[in-house]
């Protein structure tokens, strides 16, 4: 029995044929599904759909006993669905129904005629780099793209003190914020801050400003085995601190610490994966700069 965990968006209006398409590929009696209940009603109301659901998935974040998980939707609903299952060894397929998608690198128009290979293993895992995340020590929570320490007000920078491991000082950024990213999250928000892209085979940290004072002060790649510990100062005496997406408030003078996870995550492909393909779809390397 094949025990399938789906993670939708609340957004799936216009793929109302590709959902009915791929549900029916899933109704088999080898084929146990799982999904919140918001899903399962949208299922029915908005889509007048009724597969056959085995159960609902738990809403406090407890382990999953699935073998798959489908990401349906685009790089949000993925880093919601890998939160499901940091820690485990269990796969994420993301087939992409949003709009860029890095990390659902697959249309689901293209995953359609693929799905019979999830049954006789034809599949590739690649596994990618997480990010750990303590606060004065205590553990917080990991992330598969980035963590953002941001200002709360429009008119006024504020100050990150960062160290490099226990001890070694970096500088004190006076910017808006600073990103701490995986490879994977170099195409995210540190790409809009004119960070570097970073392929995902490689084990770097990258740390990236947001709009720093000192024109120096430029994105820094880090070794896998280096730790960032943060201190922000700020006027109103708190700040953003953003992991995947997911947003906190915190009152400065807390040390933030990121380090590599001891766990990664298992990302899984139908076909074989190129990150050189992805960049070439999906920021339109070597693109005609002109129609003839």
């Amino acid at each position: 029995m094949y025990r399938i965990a789906l993670v939708a968006s609340q957004h799936l209006s216009a793929h109302a044929a590709h959902l009915a398409q791929l549900l029916s590929a899933l109704d088999r009696s080898d084929v146990a599904l799982y999904c919140d209940r918001t899903f399962q009603l949208d299922l029915a109301e908005e889509f007048h759909l009724t597969p056959r659901i085995a159960g609902v998935l738990p809403t406090d974040m407890s382990p999953l006993d699935v073998d798959f998980v489908l990401s349906l939707g685009g790089d949000g609903t993925f880093l919601r669905a890998a939160r499901r299952v940091f820690g485990q060894e269990i796969p994420v397929l993301g087939l992409n129904m949003g709009r860029l998608g890095f990390l659902t690198d697959m249309g689901i128009e293209e995953a359609l005629p693929l799905l019979p290979r999830l049954f006789t293993g034809e599949y590739t895992l690649e596994r990618r780099m997480l990010l750990s995340v303590e606060i004065d020590g205590q553990p917080y929570g990991q992330i598969l793209n980035d963590v953002a320490l941001l200002k709360r007000e429009t008119g006024s920078m504020i100050t990150i003190r960062t160290l490099l491991g226990d001890e070694d000082y970096l500088a004190n950024y006076e910017c808006d914020g600073l990103i701490v990213s995986t490879p994977s999250g170099s195409t995210a928000y540190s790409l809009s801050a004119y960070g570097p892209l970073i392929m995902p085979q490689c084990r770097n940290m990258l740390l990236t400003p947001i709009a720093p004072h000192s024109l120096t002060m430029r994105p820094l790649v880090l070794p896998e085995d280096l730790s960032v510990e943060m201190t922000v100062t700020a006027r109103n005496n708190t700040f953003l601190l953003v992991l995947d997406g997911q947003t906190k408030i915190l009152p400065t003078g807390v040390k933030v610490r990121v380090r590599k996870s001891q766990s990664q995550l298992r990302i899984m492909h139908l076909r074989p994966y190129s990150f050189a393909d992805t960049l070439r779809r999906k920021l339109l390397w070597g693109a005609p700069l002109r129609q003839e």
